[in-house]
Protein backbone atom coordinates (compact mmCIF):
# COMPACT_ATOMS: atom_id res chain seq x y z
CA UNK A 1 0.00 0.00 0.00
CA UNK A 2 1.78 2.97 -0.93
CA UNK A 3 2.39 5.87 1.52
CA UNK A 4 -0.13 8.63 1.70
CA UNK A 5 1.02 12.06 1.50
CA UNK A 6 -0.56 15.37 3.47
CA UNK A 7 -0.34 18.61 1.80
CA UNK A 8 -1.76 21.95 1.99
CA UNK A 9 -4.85 23.06 -0.32
CA UNK A 10 -5.21 26.27 1.04
CA UNK A 11 -3.33 29.60 -0.20
CA UNK A 12 -1.94 29.52 3.45
CA UNK A 13 0.78 31.96 3.29
CA UNK A 14 4.23 31.44 5.45
CA UNK A 15 4.39 33.26 8.61
CA UNK A 16 7.74 34.07 8.65
CA UNK A 17 7.93 36.04 4.50
CA UNK A 18 4.25 35.60 3.04
CA UNK A 19 5.10 32.65 0.57
CA UNK A 20 1.86 31.18 -0.56
CA UNK A 21 2.38 27.23 0.57
CA UNK A 22 -0.57 25.79 -1.65
CA UNK A 23 0.44 22.11 -2.86
CA UNK A 24 3.23 21.59 -0.62
CA UNK A 25 3.75 18.96 1.99
CA UNK A 26 3.11 19.66 5.61
CA UNK A 27 6.78 17.83 6.08
CA UNK A 28 7.72 20.26 3.62
CA UNK A 29 9.97 23.77 3.89
CA UNK A 30 8.59 27.09 2.58
CA UNK A 31 10.83 27.29 -0.36
CA UNK A 32 11.64 31.11 0.05
CA UNK A 33 12.73 31.26 4.03
CA UNK A 34 13.08 27.45 4.57
CA UNK A 35 10.49 27.69 7.45
CA UNK A 36 9.05 24.45 7.93
CA UNK A 37 5.43 24.71 6.72
CA UNK A 38 4.40 22.77 10.02
CA UNK A 39 5.38 25.54 11.94
CA UNK A 40 2.74 28.13 9.24
CA UNK A 41 0.37 25.22 9.97
CA UNK A 42 0.58 25.52 14.02
CA UNK A 43 0.93 29.20 14.08
CA UNK A 44 -2.59 30.17 11.73
CA UNK A 45 -4.70 27.00 13.02
CA UNK A 46 -5.25 26.91 16.40
CA UNK A 47 -7.23 23.68 16.96
CA UNK A 48 -8.38 23.87 20.60
CA UNK A 49 -9.96 27.54 19.74
CA UNK A 50 -11.82 25.96 16.55
CA UNK A 51 -13.66 23.85 18.74
CA UNK A 52 -14.92 27.00 20.28
CA UNK A 53 -18.31 28.19 19.03
CA UNK A 54 -17.82 31.80 17.64
CA UNK A 55 -20.45 34.76 18.64
CA UNK A 56 -23.75 34.60 16.23
CA UNK A 57 -22.84 38.76 15.32
CA UNK A 58 -18.71 37.78 15.26
CA UNK A 59 -18.34 40.97 13.10
CA UNK A 60 -20.40 43.55 15.07
CA UNK A 61 -18.57 42.14 18.57
CA UNK A 62 -15.26 42.66 16.79
CA UNK A 63 -15.80 46.20 16.26
CA UNK A 64 -16.84 46.82 19.55
CA UNK A 65 -14.12 45.39 21.29
CA UNK A 66 -11.73 47.56 18.89
CA UNK A 67 -14.33 50.77 19.49
CA UNK A 68 -13.62 50.19 23.23
CA UNK A 69 -10.25 49.71 22.73
CA UNK A 70 -9.87 52.83 20.40
CA UNK A 71 -12.21 54.47 23.50
CA UNK A 72 -9.83 53.65 26.52
CA UNK A 73 -7.25 55.41 23.78
CA UNK A 74 -8.70 58.64 23.91
CA UNK A 75 -9.53 58.64 27.10
CA UNK A 76 -5.99 57.88 28.02
CA UNK A 77 -3.97 60.57 26.15
CA UNK A 78 -6.87 62.92 27.29
CA UNK A 79 -5.71 62.12 30.78
CA UNK A 80 -2.33 61.78 30.94
CA UNK A 81 -1.38 64.33 28.23
CA UNK A 82 -1.78 67.28 31.30
CA UNK A 83 0.42 64.96 33.66
CA UNK A 84 2.83 64.54 31.71
CA UNK A 85 3.48 67.57 30.34
CA UNK A 86 3.84 68.87 34.08
CA UNK A 87 6.67 66.59 34.63
CA UNK A 88 8.34 67.23 31.81
CA UNK A 89 8.26 71.10 32.47
CA UNK A 90 9.34 70.54 36.05
CA UNK A 91 11.95 68.39 34.92
CA UNK A 92 13.74 71.02 32.99
CA UNK A 93 13.18 73.67 35.06
CA UNK A 94 10.29 75.50 33.70
CA UNK A 95 6.95 76.99 35.50
CA UNK A 96 4.00 74.84 35.63
CA UNK A 97 0.69 76.71 34.39
CA UNK A 98 -2.18 76.70 36.68
CA UNK A 99 -5.12 73.77 36.32
CA UNK A 100 -7.54 75.18 33.50
CA UNK A 101 -5.30 75.97 31.04
CA UNK A 102 -5.83 75.26 27.17
CA UNK A 103 -4.15 72.25 27.07
CA UNK A 104 -6.09 70.48 29.88
CA UNK A 105 -9.35 72.03 28.75
CA UNK A 106 -8.21 69.89 25.58
CA UNK A 107 -7.56 66.88 27.42
CA UNK A 108 -11.08 67.30 29.22
CA UNK A 109 -12.82 66.82 26.03
CA UNK A 110 -10.66 64.49 24.58
CA UNK A 111 -10.97 61.83 27.39
CA UNK A 112 -14.60 62.71 27.26
CA UNK A 113 -14.86 61.62 23.44
CA UNK A 114 -12.96 58.65 24.04
CA UNK A 115 -15.53 57.77 27.23
CA UNK A 116 -18.43 58.04 24.81
CA UNK A 117 -16.86 56.08 22.13
CA UNK A 118 -15.90 53.36 24.70
CA UNK A 119 -20.29 53.58 26.08
CA UNK A 120 -21.06 53.20 22.68
CA UNK A 121 -18.43 50.05 21.92
CA UNK A 122 -20.29 48.50 25.20
CA UNK A 123 -23.26 48.79 24.49
CA UNK A 124 -22.68 46.90 21.08
CA UNK A 125 -20.73 44.30 22.98
CA UNK A 126 -23.58 43.54 25.64
CA UNK A 127 -26.21 43.16 23.41
CA UNK A 128 -28.08 40.45 24.54
CA UNK A 129 -28.80 39.28 21.21
CA UNK A 130 -25.97 36.93 20.79
CA UNK A 131 -26.80 33.65 23.19
CA UNK A 132 -23.81 32.12 22.64
CA UNK A 133 -21.83 35.37 24.26
CA UNK A 134 -23.55 35.72 27.18
CA UNK A 135 -23.48 31.78 27.79
CA UNK A 136 -19.91 32.40 28.43
CA UNK A 137 -19.58 36.10 29.96
CA UNK A 138 -22.55 35.61 32.52
CA UNK A 139 -23.09 38.96 34.91
CA UNK A 140 -19.53 40.43 33.04
CA UNK A 141 -21.85 43.16 31.00
CA UNK A 142 -23.26 44.44 34.31
CA UNK A 143 -20.08 44.81 35.22
CA UNK A 144 -18.84 46.67 32.13
CA UNK A 145 -21.92 48.70 31.68
CA UNK A 146 -21.93 49.90 35.30
CA UNK A 147 -18.32 50.70 35.17
CA UNK A 148 -18.93 52.54 31.84
CA UNK A 149 -21.79 54.59 33.47
CA UNK A 150 -19.92 56.04 36.09
CA UNK A 151 -17.19 56.85 33.98
CA UNK A 152 -19.03 58.78 31.23
CA UNK A 153 -20.87 60.85 34.02
CA UNK A 154 -17.97 61.72 35.81
CA UNK A 155 -16.34 62.44 32.35
CA UNK A 156 -19.27 64.80 31.37
CA UNK A 157 -19.23 66.42 34.36
CA UNK A 158 -15.46 67.27 33.53
CA UNK A 159 -16.50 69.14 30.28
CA UNK A 160 -19.83 70.50 32.30
CA UNK A 161 -17.13 72.27 34.62
CA UNK A 162 -15.47 73.95 31.43
CA UNK A 163 -18.07 75.03 29.53
CA UNK A 164 -20.54 76.52 32.44
CA UNK A 165 -18.26 76.74 35.24
CA UNK A 166 -18.46 74.27 37.39
CA UNK A 167 -16.37 75.44 40.01
CA UNK A 168 -17.75 78.72 40.41
CA UNK A 169 -20.95 76.60 41.70
CA UNK A 170 -19.01 74.63 43.96
CA UNK A 171 -16.81 77.02 45.19
CA UNK A 172 -13.88 74.37 44.81
CA UNK A 173 -10.77 75.58 43.78
CA UNK A 174 -9.50 75.77 39.93
CA UNK A 175 -8.24 71.84 40.39
CA UNK A 176 -10.47 70.84 42.76
CA UNK A 177 -13.11 69.69 40.31
CA UNK A 178 -10.64 68.14 37.28
CA UNK A 179 -8.93 65.90 40.46
CA UNK A 180 -12.57 64.82 42.16
CA UNK A 181 -13.75 64.06 38.46
CA UNK A 182 -10.86 62.26 37.53
CA UNK A 183 -11.01 59.83 40.84
CA UNK A 184 -14.68 59.24 39.80
CA UNK A 185 -14.18 58.20 36.61
CA UNK A 186 -11.05 55.70 37.53
CA UNK A 187 -13.39 54.25 39.99
CA UNK A 188 -15.45 53.49 37.28
CA UNK A 189 -12.58 52.25 35.01
CA UNK A 190 -11.79 49.81 37.83
CA UNK A 191 -15.60 48.35 37.74
CA UNK A 192 -15.37 48.52 33.92
CA UNK A 193 -11.98 46.41 34.11
CA UNK A 194 -13.73 43.25 35.74
CA UNK A 195 -16.21 43.15 32.80
CA UNK A 196 -13.53 43.79 29.90
CA UNK A 197 -11.51 41.04 31.96
CA UNK A 198 -13.91 38.43 31.43
CA UNK A 199 -14.98 39.15 27.89
CA UNK A 200 -11.19 39.54 26.89
CA UNK A 201 -10.76 36.22 28.08
CA UNK A 202 -13.89 34.38 26.22
CA UNK A 203 -13.23 36.43 23.05
CA UNK A 204 -9.15 35.91 23.29
CA UNK A 205 -9.93 32.13 23.13
CA UNK A 206 -10.27 32.11 19.68
CA UNK A 207 -6.37 33.04 19.03
CA UNK A 208 -3.68 31.57 20.11
CA UNK A 209 -4.05 29.63 23.08
CA UNK A 210 -4.90 32.78 25.13
CA UNK A 211 -1.76 34.88 24.21
CA UNK A 212 -3.35 37.66 22.63
CA UNK A 213 -5.94 37.70 25.85
CA UNK A 214 -4.12 37.16 28.59
CA UNK A 215 -1.57 40.26 27.50
CA UNK A 216 -4.83 42.37 27.04
CA UNK A 217 -5.67 41.29 30.74
CA UNK A 218 -2.64 42.18 31.94
CA UNK A 219 -2.56 45.74 30.37
CA UNK A 220 -6.29 46.35 31.74
CA UNK A 221 -4.68 45.14 35.34
CA UNK A 222 -1.06 47.54 34.81
CA UNK A 223 -3.46 50.80 33.69
CA UNK A 224 -5.86 50.60 36.65
CA UNK A 225 -2.80 50.18 39.10
CA UNK A 226 -0.50 52.56 36.79
CA UNK A 227 -4.14 55.13 36.54
CA UNK A 228 -4.10 55.48 40.25
CA UNK A 229 -0.74 56.14 41.37
CA UNK A 230 -0.66 58.78 38.33
CA UNK A 231 -3.58 60.26 40.07
CA UNK A 232 -2.37 60.48 43.58
CA UNK A 233 1.10 61.78 42.38
CA UNK A 234 -0.77 64.50 40.26
CA UNK A 235 -2.95 65.62 43.32
CA UNK A 236 0.09 65.44 45.27
CA UNK A 237 1.97 67.91 42.79
CA UNK A 238 -0.51 70.47 42.98
CA UNK A 239 -1.10 70.31 46.59
CA UNK A 240 2.35 69.75 48.10
CA UNK A 241 3.76 73.20 46.85
CA UNK A 242 1.30 74.71 48.77
CA UNK A 243 2.04 73.07 51.79
CA UNK A 244 5.68 74.24 51.36
CA UNK A 245 7.23 71.39 50.15
CA UNK A 246 8.62 72.18 46.98
CA UNK A 247 10.87 68.91 46.83
CA UNK A 248 8.36 66.89 47.20
CA UNK A 249 5.83 67.81 44.51
CA UNK A 250 8.75 67.66 42.62
CA UNK A 251 8.99 64.30 43.24
CA UNK A 252 5.10 63.60 42.60
CA UNK A 253 5.69 65.28 39.65
CA UNK A 254 7.89 63.19 38.05
CA UNK A 255 5.90 60.17 39.27
CA UNK A 256 3.00 61.23 37.70
CA UNK A 257 4.56 61.70 34.79
CA UNK A 258 6.50 57.93 34.89
CA UNK A 259 2.81 56.74 35.99
CA UNK A 260 1.07 58.81 32.76
CA UNK A 261 3.25 57.41 30.23
CA UNK A 262 2.91 53.36 31.66
CA UNK A 263 -0.32 54.25 31.84
CA UNK A 264 -0.41 55.24 27.68
CA UNK A 265 1.67 52.54 26.82
CA UNK A 266 -0.55 50.33 28.41
CA UNK A 267 -3.19 52.00 26.38
CA UNK A 268 -1.37 51.56 23.23
CA UNK A 269 -0.59 47.88 24.19
CA UNK A 270 -4.25 47.14 24.96
CA UNK A 271 -5.54 48.31 21.34
CA UNK A 272 -2.94 46.23 19.59
CA UNK A 273 -4.35 42.92 21.26
CA UNK A 274 -7.68 44.25 20.79
CA UNK A 275 -7.00 44.61 17.32
CA UNK A 276 -5.47 40.93 16.80
CA UNK A 277 -9.02 39.99 18.76
CA UNK A 278 -10.74 41.56 15.81
CA UNK A 279 -9.01 40.24 13.45
CA UNK A 280 -9.63 36.20 14.45
CA UNK A 281 -13.33 37.29 14.89
CA UNK A 282 -13.88 39.55 11.86
CA UNK A 283 -11.67 36.38 9.70
CA UNK A 284 -11.49 33.56 11.57
CA UNK A 285 -8.63 31.30 10.17
CA UNK A 286 -9.47 28.36 7.99
CA UNK A 287 -10.74 24.86 9.17
CA UNK A 288 -7.81 22.26 9.51
CA UNK A 289 -9.65 20.40 7.36
CA UNK A 290 -9.97 23.20 4.60
CA UNK A 291 -6.23 23.64 4.84
CA UNK A 292 -4.53 20.30 4.56
CA UNK A 293 -6.28 16.78 3.06
CA UNK A 294 -4.65 13.44 2.55
CA UNK A 295 -3.74 12.56 -1.56
CA UNK A 296 -2.50 9.28 -3.13
CA UNK A 297 1.14 9.87 -4.64
CA UNK A 298 0.64 10.66 -8.78
CA UNK A 299 1.56 6.34 -9.96
CA UNK A 300 -1.27 4.99 -7.74
CA UNK A 301 -3.65 8.03 -8.84
CA UNK A 302 -3.55 6.82 -12.23
CA UNK A 303 -3.71 3.71 -11.76
CA UNK A 304 -7.59 4.75 -9.83
CA UNK A 305 -8.23 6.10 -13.05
Amino acid sequence: MPEQMTAVTHDLRCVKCGFVLRGLPVTGYCPDCNTIVMHTLVETIDIPSQALARPIHARRVARAMLAVAVGILLWTVGTTAPMISRGILVAFGSSVPGEGAFADRLGVIVGFLGVLMMTIGSLQLTRRDDKILRSETGRADRWLLTGVGIWIVAAGASVADIAFGFRAITRLSADGPWFACLAVELIGATIASVGLRKFTTVLGRRCRRFRHAGNARQSIETMVVAGAIALVAALGGEILPRLDYPDAAFVARIVSFITGGLLLMGAIYLVINFGWIHRILSNPPPQLEDVVRVVLPLGERDCAN
